[in-house]
Parts: structure tokens; sequence; C-alpha cells
């Protein structure tokens, strides 16, 4: 009898023959993949599920997919094609700007795969395309070679680490959490916390005002970073 656990963490049993499905194809199995994982998070997607899912043999899916890393990353890959490339007509900080809040909402959109998404290693075409995005838009905006990958790590930081507390953390995302929260924090006794008692109704806002809030700092010690270098560039030696 096959054993059917491999088919759930890794590769294809040696020897299984691909059931035929005159209408199965990659995209079909990819969208599945997508639609398990935002119905149901991550630990829904194995071989042998997608396989009920489409009414074939879980085998099938080696015709198009190597094991269920590879349809992952293929998933991750295909997620990321919702980030528009940017326009070369535009300024930078307006294209930095769109693609990190459509990369923000990629996380959001899909809770069941923020993890996997944020542990999976550049090596896709649109993953790549991503970095290729950003670093040319931190050249135009004149930030020094030396500081590119630092920015660059900046922006993945917080656009990442966002996405994944918005999609793990119920309170980012619902407002009576928030809400609830902030009488909390009301409360507290003002004679031992003054500060945060006094600051309550300002504590825990809106995820969006959060991220935007955190970009536009970003976005702002860029445009002082290269002030900087062009200061630095025009005294005298």
């Amino acid at each position: 009898m096959m054993d059917q656990s491999r088919l759930d963490d890794g590769g294809p049993v040696p020897g299984a023959t691909p059931a035929h499905h005159a209408r199965l194809d990659r995209d079909m199995i990819l969208e599945a993949s997508r639609e398990l994982c935002d119905q149901e998070g991550l630990s829904a997607l194995t071989l042998r599920r997608l396989g009920k899912e489409l009414g074939v043999d879980s085998t099938a899916m080696y015709r198009h997919f190597k094991n269920k890393k590879d349809l992952l990353s293929a998933l991750i890959d295909l997620l990321f094609a919702d980030v528009p490339e940017p326009d070369p007509g535009r300024p930078w900080r307006e294209n930095l700007t769109t693609l990190m809040r459509a990369w923000f909402d990629i996380y959001r959109r899909h809770v069941g795969l923020a993890e996997a998404m944020a542990g999976q290693a550049d090596d896709q075409p649109r993953l790549f395309s991503l970095t290729e995005w950003t670093v040319h838009e931190l050249r135009r905006a004149g930030v020094p070679s030396t500081d590119i990958g630092l920015f660059h790590q900046a922006i993945y930081n917080h656009t990442v680490g966002y996405g994944l507390v918005a999609a793990l953390s119920p309170w980012m995302t619902t407002p009576s959490l928030r809400d609830e929260q902030r009488r909390i924090y009301s409360a507290l006794d003002p004679a031992k916390f003054p500060d945060s008692s006094a600051a309550a109704g300002s504590l825990y806002p809106d995820t969006d005002i959060l991220f935007d809030f955190g970009m536009e700092l970003l976005l702002d010690a860029i445009e002082e970073r290269v002030r900087e270098v062009a200061t630095e560039a025009d005294l005298p030696r």
C-alpha cells in the first residue's frame, strides 16, 4: 500500500504514477491551495487534502510540483503578483508608498499564509522583482550605495513585521478589542501608572494609521539621509 504520509510532508512516493486528470493544471492547484489556506490556515495544506478538494489522487500534484515545499513557494510567488510595478514617471516616495502598502495588504488578505510568507527565502521571480523595485527607488532617491542594504532591510522589516502583527494579533484588526485595551489602561491607578492612564485614549490606534505612521517616519529618514550626504559632499575638504 502507498505510504500516504510522504505526500503530506515531503517528496513523492518512489515509483508512484501521477493520476491523470484532464482539467488539472498548475493554476488550478495554486488557486485551490490559496483558498484552503485562506479559509483554514497553512496547517490544512497537504497534498492529500488538495487531492480531495480537486477530486483527484494526491499523486496527480507531482506532475506540477516536486513536493509541498515547491507548491508553497509557487503559491507565495503568485500572491505577490498583486504588488504593482513602480511607475517610473512618479516620484520615488510615491512609488515606495504604493509598494509598501500593497505588500502589507497581501499579509492582511492572506492571514493563513502570513508566517509562511515571512519565512520564504527570496528565491522566486516576484520576490526578486520586489527587491529590485525597492532598491531601484532607493537609488532614485539618492541613497548612497553603502546605505541601500540598511534601508531595504528597514522597509522589509516594517512591512513584513506589521503584516505579521496584523495577521496574528486580533487586537490590531478588531476595533472592539482595541477599545477594550484602551478601557483597561484608562482604568489603571493613575498613582501607579500616571502616563499610561493619561494617554489611554490614544493607545492602540487603527492598523492602517499605525502602518502609515511608521512608513512615513521611514521615508522621512531616507530623505534626511540623502540631505546629509549632499551636505557632506558640499563641505570643503
